[in-house]
């Protein structure tokens, strides 16, 4: 049976530290820790430019053998979330929804916000990165969009509460490879204050490296910041991605069905009533 959150025992043999650095080293790769912009070959690995349909399937299949035990175990099967109402309610619900993990990234912030802050990306990459490159149909969108993302939203939110705040610190600010991927959740949520946060911390960012003359972390941080202004522009139209509607179980509208014809569906390929998952695009897509 599956244990609510505020009694979740997460699975030690699994959550430690191994893990948190193996998901760090894996996902960023070739990326120097203090390193202002990645490089190409991340990411090509990250969205895909370049890559044959063989590299892109390899990659997912190194997600699953590596990790896909690691969110098994904190399937919907053993981890009860309480029912999905709106992302208010679940702000409001942020550090029950989130608590097993939230415990994980709290001990590591008590040591050092560096150590804080690596704990969440290892996490918030878990949580948001690994489930789009492993699961691709239908019903896995689902988990995607009604589980897995839930978690990576209310352990962010839950996240910045620790005092101090990693994203105003030096650790995150100064690295914009990892302030991209630790507030990632908030470009793939359907909560328009939230992408705001992100467009905050990402132009702020942003003028701290276009002084520095940092040209490289400008066209970075602009190509983030372009895409995150694209996922916006469904949510002010609709108050929803019209994409997911699908995977939810949620009913589109006309004008939803209308706008998916020639819409942004951020790397999702809408065929008919079914939703398919093409995540290894060019261009960095809601489910990057």
């Amino acid at each position: 049976m599956a244990s609510p959150p505020q009694s979740f025992p997460l699975d030690r043999s699994i959550f430690n530290e191994t893990l948190y650095s193996r998901l760090r080293d894996f996902w960023l790769a070739g990326v120097p820790q203090d390193a202002t912009s990645p490089p190409w070959e991340a990411i090509q690995r990250w969205f895909g430019p370049g890559m044959t349909q063989e590299q892109k399937d390899a990659l997912d299949r190194s997600c699953h053998s590596n990790f896909g035990e690691a969110l098994n175990a904190l399937g919907p099967e053993k981890l009860a979330l309480p029912a999905f109402e709106s992302y208010e309610d679940d702000l409001g619900k942020a550090e029950i929804i989130s608590s097993p993990l939230l415990k994980e990234v709290r001990e590591a912030h008590s040591e050092s916000v560096e150590g804080g802050a690596k704990r969440l990306l290892s996490l918030v990459v878990l949580l948001d990165q690994m489930p789009r490159n492993i699961y691709r149909d239908l019903d896995g969108l689902g988990l995607v969009y009604g589980h897995y993302d839930r978690l990576s939203f209310s352990l962010l939110r839950s996240s910045m509460k620790l005092e101090p705040n990693m994203m105003g610190e030096d650790c995150v600010k100064m690295r914009p490879v990892w302030l991209s991927w630790l507030t990632i959740p908030f470009m793939h949520c359907e909560h328009l204050p939230s992408h705001e946060l992100y467009l905050k911390y990402a132009r702020a960012t942003r003028q701290i490296f276009h002084e520095k003359n940092d040209t490289a972390a400008v066209q970075y941080l602009d190509r983030n910041i372009e895409f995150e202004l694209k996922h916006i522009e469904p949510l002010e139209k609709f108050g929803r991605y019209p994409h997911r509607n699908a995977a939810l179980g949620r009913k589109s509208t006309a004008e939803e069905e209308e706008y998916m014809k020639s819409g942004a569906t951020f790397g999702v390929t809408q065929q008919k009533k079914v939703e398919q998952e093409d995540e290894k695009k060019d261009d960095p897509k809601d489910e990057l």
